[in-house]
C-alpha cells in the first residue's frame, strides 16, 4: 500500500528489490539513484542495468509529483485520495518569467493551487517547441505548460535569473573577463546522501481536451479543470494528461540532468478488443482506420482521406521509436502497483529515460560523425534519442542527411536515422551576457544549463514611466532577440 508522508524508509526501499520495482509507493521525491548500485552498474559499464536505475528513478519521481496534496502542500496518506496533485503547488513559467522582468511571488502552495483554477491562469500554450500545433482525433488542440519545483524556483529567484537584466548581472559577476572561465548557471543537484538536497525539476505537461464524446474516459486520465479561451470569454473545460517530459538534476548526472518521457497508454495505439465503461477504446492521436494517412506531419487544408469532408484538423501520430522491451517490462510492474492502489497513473507509461554515462564529459567536435550527433550534449548519453510523441510529434524525422541534423557537418551527405533528443536539443540553451542598444549578446552554446526558459521566457526589466527605451530594448526587438532553438 501507499507509504506515509516523507517516509525515509520508502526512499531506501525504492532500490531494495532492484532490478524490480518497489512494492511501496512513495510521496517523497527520490534524490538520485542509489550510489552503491551506481558503482555496481554504471561505473562498471553495465549500461543496460544502469538504464533500469534511471527508469525506476523516473517512475518514482512521476508518482511523487502527481501525489495528491493538501492545501498547504503536504502529501495525503494515499495515492488514490482526492485532492490537487503535487505539481499543482509548483510555479509555472508564467509565474516566474513575468512581463517586464518583475520578480516572482513567494512560494505558497495554497495560493498556487487556487491560482491554477482561476480564469486568468488559463491554458494558453498550444504550440510545441517547433511552433506546430498537435490536434487529437476529435479535432481539438493539445495545450502545454511548464512547471518548476520548489528548489529550482528558489535558485532562479535567488539569482534573479528570471529576467534578462538579472542574467546579464549574473554574467557580469561570474564571467567578468574574456580570459576567465565563465561560471554558468547550475541548478542545485539532488544528493542521495543528504535528506535536505532534493533535486531541481522542470516538468512539461501536455493536456488534451476531453469533450462530451469522451466523458466516459475521465477515470482513465489524470484530470485537470482549466480555462481556455473560446471566443470573447474563457471557458472552464476538463482536460486529461496525455504526456509529460521531466528534467531532474541529480548528483549522478552532474550538469547533464536526467530526462524522462511519459505518455498516456492510449495516445497512439490501443487494444481494439478492450472496452472502458462499456465502450471500445480508440487512440487519441491515431486513426487506425486510415493506414495510408501521412504520419507525424502538421495537418494542412487538404481533406484526408480525399473522398471525405468537411476538413477537421487531426494529426496522425506514429511512434517512430518503439518503447524498449526492458522499459516496457518495468512499466507492467509499476502499472500493476498503481492499479492495486487505485490510481489513474496506471494508464500511463514511461517511454524512456536519457542520461549521461559520463556526467562531466564534454560535447564531441561538431564536425565528426557519429559523435557530432550522438554526443552533441556532452555526457555521452546512453541512448542518443528520446522522443515524446505528443510533445515532439513532428521532430520524428527518420532517415535524414547528416548535414541537416548538424550544420557543422556540411557538406556531409551521409544519411542517418534522426529523431528528437532531449539532451541534444537542450544542450544549446543560452543565457544573456550583455546588451548593446536593441541587441542582446547571448552566451555560448550550453551556457543556459539545459533550460531554454532563460532565453525563451525571460524579459528585460520594464522601462520607467516616460522612458520606454530605458530597458535598452523595444518590444519588437525583444521578440527578435531570442536565440533560435535547434529542432
Amino acid at each position: 500500500m501507499s507509504s506515509p508522508v516523507d517516509d525515509e524508509t520508502c526512499r531506501t526501499e525504492l532500490w531494495s528489490k532492484f532490478p524490480s520495482f518497489t512494492d511501496k509507493l512513495c510521496s517523497a521525491l527520490p534524490r538520485d539513484i542509489d550510489p552503491e548500485l551506481q558503482k555496481r552498474t554504471i561505473e562498471r559499464g553495465k549500461y543496460a542495468e544502469g538504464n533500469r536505475l534511471y527508469d525506476i528513478l523516473a517512475w518514482q519521481s512521476f508518482i511523487a509529483m502527481a501525489w495528491p496534496v493538501t492545501r498547504d502542500g503536504r502529501a495525503r496518506p494515499r495515492l488514490a485520495d482526492d485532492g490537487a496533485h503535487g505539481w499543482d503547488t509548483w510555479k509555472t513559467s508564467y509565474d516566474i518569467f513575468k512581463p517586464g522582468g518583475a520578480p516572482p511571488d513567494a512560494w505558497n502552495p495554497a495560493e498556487q493551487q487556487a491560482k491554477r483554477g482561476a480564469p486568468d491562469a488559463s491554458l494558453k500554450d498550444d504550440r510545441q517547441a517547433d511552433s506546430f500545433i498537435l490536434w487529437d482525433q476529435n479535432g481539438n488542440k493539445v495545450y502545454y505548460e511548464v512547471l518548476y519545483s520548489e528548489r529550482l524556483f528558489k535558485y532562479l529567484n535567488d539569482n534573479a535569473l528570471y529576467s534578462i537584466d538579472g542574467q546579464i548581472a549574473y554574467s557580469a559577476e561570474y564571467c567578468a573577463t574574456p580570459e576567465e572561465d565563465c561560471t554558468n548557471p547550475d541548478a542545485p543537484w539532488g544528493n542521495p546522501r543528504n535528506e535536505d538536497q532534493t533535486p531541481s525539476i522542470a516538468l512539461k505537461l501536455a493536456w488534451k481536451l476531453l469533450d462530451e464524446s469522451e466523458s466516459h474516459l475521465e477515470g482513465r486520465f489524470i484530470l485537470r479543470k482549466a480555462y481556455v479561451r473560446a471566443g470573447a470569454a474563457p471557458s472552464l473545460r476538463t482536460f486529461g494528461l496525455v504526456g509529460a517530459n521531466v528534467m531532474i538534476k541529480t548528483l549522478s548526472a552532474k550538469k547533464q540532468w536526467v530526462w524522462a518521457a511519459f505518455e498516456h497508454i492510449d495516445n497512439v495505439d490501443v487494444n481494439p478488443l478492450e472496452t472502458h465503461n462499456g465502450k471500445p477504446l480508440r487512440p487519441s492521436f491515431n486513426n487506425p482506420d486510415c493506414p495510408l494517412c501521412p504520419v507525424n506531419e502538421p495537418p494542412d487544408e487538404r481533406v484526408w482521406p480525399p473522398s471525405k469532408g468537411p476538413w477537421v484538423s487531426r494529426t496522425q501520430v506514429h511512434r517512430q521509436q518503439p518503447i524498449r522491451e526492458d522499459t516496457a517490462a518495468l512499466n507492467s510492474e509499476v502499472q500493476a502497483q498503481l492499479k492495486k492502489n487505485g490510481s489513474a497513473l496506471q494508464f500511463y507509461e514511461l517511454v524512456g529515460t536519457q542520461w549521461p554515462t559520463d556526467g562531466v564529459g564534454e560535447p564531441s567536435p561538431p564536425d565528426r560523425l557519429p559523435d557530432a550527433v550522438a554526443n552533441e550534449s556532452g555526457g555521452r548519453p546512453y541512448r542518443p534519442y528520446l522522443v515524446n510523441t505528443v510533445l515532439e510529434t513532428y521532430m520524428q524525422k527518420g532517415n535524414t542527411v547528416a548535414a541537416e541534423v548538424n550544420r557543422a557537418l556540411r557538406p556531409e551527405t551521409t544519411r542517418m536515422f534522426h529523431t528528437s533528443s532531449c539532451m541534444g536539443c537542450h544542450s544549446g540553451a543560452q543565457i544573456a551576457r550583455g546588451r548593446s542598444q536593441d541587441k542582446i549578446a547571448w552566451g555560448e552554446r550550453g551556457s543556459g544549463d539545459f533550460l531554454w526558459s532563460y532565453a525563451t521566457k525571460a524579459r528585460p526589466k520594464a522601462a520607467p514611466a516616460g522612458d520606454r527605451q530605458a530597458s535598452g530594448m523595444t518590444s519588437a526587438a525583444a521578440a527578435d532577440a531570442q536565440p533560435k532553438q535547434r529542432k
